[in-house]
């Protein structure tokens, strides 16, 4: 949940465990210490419907708030022949990945995406082996595994060559074909003798 202080003006992500059951409630802000009442009734809480997309289609949700990148990205996916969903708002964001299935992830490294990324990691196994998880911006090496695999992604790609960014993903998107390609044989296989 977003949170923005009302005292101090400052914002932070509330994780949807932390949320009490109650309607309201309240808490103190971590930067100025005033209390903070937040009331559900009141957020005007929307509900996020379903996307639609044709059957079989691949499609990626893109969580990237630097937009000319979040650009780039897009026309990128689209020239592969994947369907883009975008999200610009954490609660949109987070809404979407509960909702709908993705193929494809892809997301501005932030404490939000932090948010984003806890929800995945609820998810069972083998949901979470079919969708390709990239984090973009980082602060790191693109494509390099064991960064990924700390942060819980299947790639990183970092801020340095953002200039090149259709490039790394699409290195990024060749390796997880890669990595899928022995389960697609296991999978055909098992329905072929079941």
């Amino acid at each position: 949940m977003d949170i923005n202080c009302t005292h101090c003006k400052s914002s932070f992500v509330l994780p949807d465990d932390r949320i009490p059951e109650t309607k309201k409630f309240k808490l103190n802000c971590p930067k100025c210490r005033e209390p903070i009442i937040i009331d559900k009734e009141n957020e005007g809480d929307k509900i996020v419907a379903p996307e639609h997309f044709p059957h079989d289609a691949t499609v990626a949700l893109l969580f990237v708030k630097n937009r000319a990148l979040a650009d780039r990205i897009s026309v990128f996916l689209k020239s592969r022949g994947i369907f883009v969903s975008e999200a610009g708002l954490i609660h949109d964001a987070l809404d979407k990945v509960r909702i709908n299935y993705y193929n494809i992830i892809i997301l501005e490294e932030s404490e939000h995406s932090k948010s984003i990324l806890a929800v995945v990691r609820k998810w069972n196994g083998l949901r979470r082996r079919d969708v390709n998880i990239i984090l973009v911006e980082t602060d790191c090496k693109s494509l390099h595994a064991n960064e990924a695999f700390f942060r819980g992604v299947n790639a990183v790609i970092g801020a340095k060559d953002s200039e090149r960014i259709e490039n790394i993903l699409d290195l990024a998107l060749g390796e997880f074909k890669s990595y899928m390609e022995p389960w697609a044989v296991a999978s055909q296989r098992l329905h072929l003798k079941g």
